[in-house]
């Protein structure tokens, strides 16, 4: 008898730790989802968050300690570099070096300028814009060109450093200049795909129309490029359709010498149908 208590009670053991895993565990209803359960509104947790929040003005006080203290460090270690570093690199340099350094406290840009590099222009093209106002500051023409007549704006545009070119374009650059061909930053923003720089270049007012030496309009460049998101802005912007080059060609007319492939159809029918106000 006793050996038969024991084997039910076990029993009982077994089907009340089944039912008890079955009661807590996550209930799904059918066609529903329900997270599990993470333990958030308890009331242990709105302890806990009460006391995090009555430390919360000691930590933000210390922190702002650290950061002030940390910030002061930072421009002590900074300032002992610099002046270690210019200590090591004087002992590093002969005499006719030094000379050369005590000569160019200001930058020579006549030194370190030809007639292809331009410092504004490598410096532009590089996205150096902390050395470029520098040069700007001691007096640099901020439209200085290089012998194939290129702005440090044509630069900037043609390696698409948007940052660089907004902020010559602050600092007054000349967005309708143009190079020894006749073409504006506006022709090479076309020819490089770059619609952001070609929007912001007719907030400035740049003419859509305007012709290189051959009669080349920003939409002639748009259409040999086959980009059919720039041609609709220049299109939607007044760029003149019809515009003929020297040779007597309009967009359409190099739009066909592609031939009949899906894009010579797809810029056709935008060309004939705009600037119509819709979207296509």
């Amino acid at each position: 008898m006793f050996g038969l208590s024991v084997a039910e009670s076990h029993s009982s053991v077994r089907a009340y730790a089944v039912k008890s895993n079955q009661a807590s565990s996550t209930q799904i209803r059918p066609g529903t989802w329900e997270d599990p359960d993470n333990g958030s509104g308890s009331e242990f947790d709105e302890d806990d968050e009460g006391e995090e929040n009555d430390w919360g003005h000691e930590s933000d006080w210390e922190e702002e300690i650290d950061a002030s203290a940390t910030t002061n460090v930072d421009k002590s270690t900074i300032n002992t570099y610099e002046e270690d570093l210019v200590k090591e690199v004087e002992q590093l340099l002969g005499p006719e070096e030094r000379a050369i350094l005590q000569q160019n406290v200001k930058p020579n840009l006549g030194k370190i300028s030809t007639a292809k590099w331009s410092p504004l222009h490598t410096l532009a093209l590089s996205g150096q814009i902390p050395f470029m106002d520098k040069l700007l500051e001691n007096g640099l023409d901020i439209d200085t060109v290089d012998q194939e007549g290129l702005t440090a704006l044509h630069k900037a545009i043609i390696g698409k450093k948007e940052a660089v070119i907004s902020h010559l374009l602050r600092k007054g650059a000349d967005p309708h200049v143009k190079d020894r061909d006749g073409a504006t930053p506006l022709h090479y923003a076309v020819q490089v795909g770059a619609i952001q720089t070609v929007k912001l270049l007719i907030k400035y007012k740049v003419d859509v129309n305007v012709a290189d030496n051959e009669g080349w309009t920003p939409l002639h460049v748009a259409i040999q490029s086959r980009n059919r998101f720039i041609a609709k802005v220049l299109l939607v912007n007044g760029a003149d359709k019809n515009r003929r080059t020297k040779d007597g060609r309009t967009p359409m007319d190099l739009n066909f010498c592609y031939g009949k492939d899906f894009k010579s159809f797809d810029l056709a029918k935008l060309l004939k149908i705009m600037p119509a106000n819709r979207d296509f």
